[in-house]
């Protein structure tokens, strides 16, 4: 089979061309991505995996790129729908298999599995229930030396929303040291002065994970993770529930963030990050 690379580089090219179109979704893959793929060719990668798959929206990029194609996905149909996508742009079907990131010898199944250059999971760590038996699985599909790109929820983006996670945040997270008695004076303080029905609890009951970037670092650099380092994305240009006012200045001006340099104001402006590690040699 032969990659259709032109196809897939107009397809990347026709979704950055819509990112500021309102009737669909905040484009926040389209920015990890570029993260992941600057990465790759700064490093010289030629091959990279994704886990979750999702809808397939990955693969334009990855070949776009000139870089070969991998996947898992623990939802069948995510994978044939992934499978569709590949094989239509001349990349090996085969290539994308069932498996969970949390399931190991699922995984080991993958075929080149130890020996990707890259490796990205958007979406999978907020659900993980052991975080760090999840990115040692997942490291292990990488060759030594081989860089991972995983997403995590920012829990620092709740010192902007004012909404009930801003409550938690403070009183849990800030002031986890403290007594119970401040805790409750401070979080009923916190709880009149922002909106504590947003957003809806999950219909699951059940909330993904949030982790704080600046504590993740030096976590995975004791576990023995090279390189480690933070990449915000998915800015918000003000508090979520203002974004109603005037929708088109808020995703304009979100759009706009994405290229923001400071260093710092995605750890407060941007809802997800990039967590880059290496798998030591």
């Amino acid at each position: 089979m032969t990659i259709d690379r032109a196809r897939a580089k107009s397809l990347v090219a026709h979704e950055a061309d819509h990112l500021a179109d309102l009737t669909i979704g905040y484009p926040a893959n389209h920015f990890a991505w570029r993260v992941v793929l600057a990465s790759a060719e700064e490093r010289g990668a030629r091959s990279l995996v994704e886990i979750g798959v999702g809808g397939g929206n990955g693969v334009p990029h990855v070949l776009a790129a000139g870089l070969d194609f991998a996947g898992v996905d623990n939802n069948p149909a995510m994978v044939d729908t992934t499978r569709r996508i590949l094989a239509d742009l001349g990349g090996d079907p085969d290539a994308v298999i069932i498996a969970d990131a949390e399931d190991p010898a699922s995984l080991s199944a993958l075929p080149g599995a130890g020996s990707f250059d890259t490796l990205v999971g958007l979406g999978i760590m907020p659900h993980a229930h052991d975080q760090e038996a999840t990115v040692a699985n997942l490291a292990a599909l990488v060759r030594p030396g081989g860089e991972l790109f995983l997403e995590f929820r920012n829990s620092m983006f709740s010192l902007v929303t004012f909404n009930r996670f801003t409550t938690d945040f403070i009183t849990d997270d800030l002031l986890q040291e403290t007594s119970s008695g401040t805790r409750v004076r401070v979080r009923e303080f916190v709880a009149d002065r922002v909106d504590m029905n947003r957003p809806p609890l999950p219909s699951s009951g059940v909330e993904a994970f949030y982790d704080n970037p600046l504590a993740l670092v030096p976590r995975f650099q004791a576990l023995g993770y090279e390189e480690v380092s933070v990449h915000p994305f998915h800015y918000h240009a003000g508090m979520p529930a203002l974004e109603s006012a005037d929708p088109r200045a808020f995703r304009d001006e979100s759009l706009a963030l994405e290229d923001d340099d400071s260093g710092w104001r995605g750890l407060f402006l941007c809802s997800a990050f990039l967590l880059r590690l290496v798998r030591p040699a």
